[in-house]
C-alpha cells in the first residue's frame, strides 16, 4: 500500500499534503468557468474535538485559496444553496414572504470570512435562539 494514503470511516484518501492542492485547483477551475457552487456542512468523517461546524468552517481556507471572495462564499452558503436545492421560492435570500434563518457577528464577514466562527446572534424561523452575551 502507498505511503500517501490514510484510512477513514469513509474510505481511503490521499495524504492531505497531496490532496489539498488538487482540491484547491478543482475549486478554482470550477469557480472560474462559472459553476454554481454550494457551501454546506456535510462531512463524511469525524475528527476528535471538532464539531461539524468546525469542519465546515475549516473549508473556508480552501475556498479563499481558490480565489473565491467572501461575498461569493456567502452566496454559496445562502442563495446558491437554495437555488440548487430548488427551494429558493421558500428560502435563501432575506426577502418579504420567505423563511429566513439569520446570524450576526461583531465582525463583517464580507471583510473577514473567518468571522463566521464567532456568531453571537441566531434567529431561526423568526425566533431568537441565541442572543449576544
Amino acid at each position: 500500500m502507498s505511503d500517501h494514503v490514510i484510512g477513514t470511516s469513509g474510505g481511503i484518501f490521499a495524504d492531505p499534503s497531496i490532496l489539498a492542492p488538487k482540491i484547491v485547483d478543482r475549486e478554482r477551475r470550477a469557480y472560474c468557468i462559472g459553476v454554481k457552487m454550494a457551501f454546506g456542512s456535510d462531512t463524511v468523517f469525524e475528527v476528535p474535538n471538532k464539531t461539524r461546524a468546525d469542519l465546515m468552517l475549516d473549508y473556508l481556507a480552501v475556498w479563499r485559496q481558490a480565489g473565491i471572495s467572501p461575498t461569493e462564499i456567502l452566496k454559496c452558503m445562502t442563495t446558491n444553496v437554495a437555488e440548487l436545492l430548488r427551494i429558493n421560492q421558500q428560502r435563501g435570500p432575506i426577502a418579504p414572504g420567505l423563511a429566513a434563518d439569520i446570524i450576526a457577528m461583531l465582525a463583517n464577514p464580507l471583510e473577514e470570512i473567518e468571522s463566521l466562527r464567532k456568531v453571537n446572534f441566531v434567529m431561526k424561523d423568526g425566533k431568537i435562539v441565541r442572543r449576544p452575551q
